[in-house]
């Protein structure tokens, strides 16, 4: 039980530190995801960034919680949207919500940027300790 909660904590801090990291070093300006995702092709943001060249892997690192985040929010908030008849597509529905609604861009990514450093440190817990039950057996 203590191994479950550090690792509940590591996620939360994780995904808690990607998300300042995002907001202070990557989205300086008038950068609106909305915008973004409205005009953009599809694409799997973890993928995005584990191919980008121009990144170092420390940075990689921070941003993996914030994509996972970014992609979970499309898939869920962005695919009702789009069964809603909100947009052509997840990315233009979530896009048209976040331009739309500016408050509810800031709720969803700060929740699914925590939710993505949870996953990310929660799902290799419970396959490790999924495997070890099943070797013991």
């Amino acid at each position: 039980m203590k191994y479950k909660k550090i690792t509940f904590l590591m996620g939360l801090l994780w995904g808690l530190i990607s998300f300042g990291f995002f907001e202070i070093a990557i989205r300086r300006g008038q950068f609106f995801m909305g915008n973004y995702l409205m005009e953009s092709k599809p694409f799997i943001a973890v993928v995005d960034i584990a191919r980008a060249d121009n990144l170092m892997w420390l940075f990689k690192l921070l941003l993996f919680p914030y994509a996972a985040g970014l992609d979970l929010s499309i898939w869920t908030i962005g695919l009702v949207g789009c069964i809603f008849g909100c947009g052509s597509s997840p990315f233009q529905a979530l896009g048209k919500v976040f331009v739309n609604h500016p408050i509810i861009e800031w709720f969803v990514l700060i929740i699914y940027t925590i939710v993505g450093g949870l996953i990310l440190i929660m799902l290799p817990y419970y396959f490790i300790s999924v495997v070890k039950k099943l070797l013991k057996v």
